[in-house]
């Protein structure tokens, strides 16, 4: 049976639309359409959730549609998001290696990578398409990445309004020294 026919089968035996099977799975109900009228195939990730959301073993998902199979097997192109992680950590790896070898301090690195930290997030932030993006996440997704961004911001808004307040201090009192050796 090709995966078009057992994506239809399986969502009408659970009495779901063709929304509310794309909801589950964050992308549009044209896609699923496009799939079950077999004009489309899912991608590899796609077919994964749909094995887990209606825990069907890939095996018999895909079995029988040669197309999806051929499909599948051509794509060995690796993915943007493990492109971006295995380059960041061989990289991150080198540059600890190179730190260690000139004993750097972590607290000088961290001086030297700050700024050009938060340009290069601000740049990631404008070259990211928002709308294909926004269709991947999903409830747990969500809550992760706020509990993970409050993490990161946490500490930068306070050492950020803490230096603040203590410079704000240190100049008001240098002025009221300043005044007060005036007045003498």
């Amino acid at each position: 049976m090709k995966i078009g026919k057992v994506l239809q089968v399986q969502r009408e035996k659970r009495h779901w639309s063709q929304a509310e099977l794309a909801e589950k799975l964050s992308i549009s109900r044209q896609s699923i359409s496009k799939w079950e009228q077999e004009v489309a195939l899912p991608s590899f990730a796609n077919v994964v959730a749909i094995s887990d959301l209606f825990k069907i073993s890939l095996d018999d998902l895909i079995k029988g549609d040669d197309k999806l199979m051929d499909k599948l097997s051509r794509n060995d192109k690796m993915r943007p998001v493990t492109k971006i992680l295995l380059w960041a950590f061989g990289f991150a790896i080198s540059i600890y290696v190179l730190l260690q070898v000139l004993h750097i301090g972590v607290a000088d690195v961290w001086n030297w990578v700050e700024f050009p930290l938060f340009v290069t997030f601000i740049a990631l932030l404008f070259t990211i398409n928002w709308r294909q993006l926004n269709r991947a996440f999903s409830k747990p997704t969500i809550i992760l990445g706020i509990i993970v961004l409050t993490l990161f911001l946490v500490p930068e808004i306070y050492g950020f309004v803490h230096e603040a307040v203590s410079n704000a201090m240190a100049y008001y009192q240098g002025y009221q020294d300043g005044f007060y050796n005036f007045l003498e």
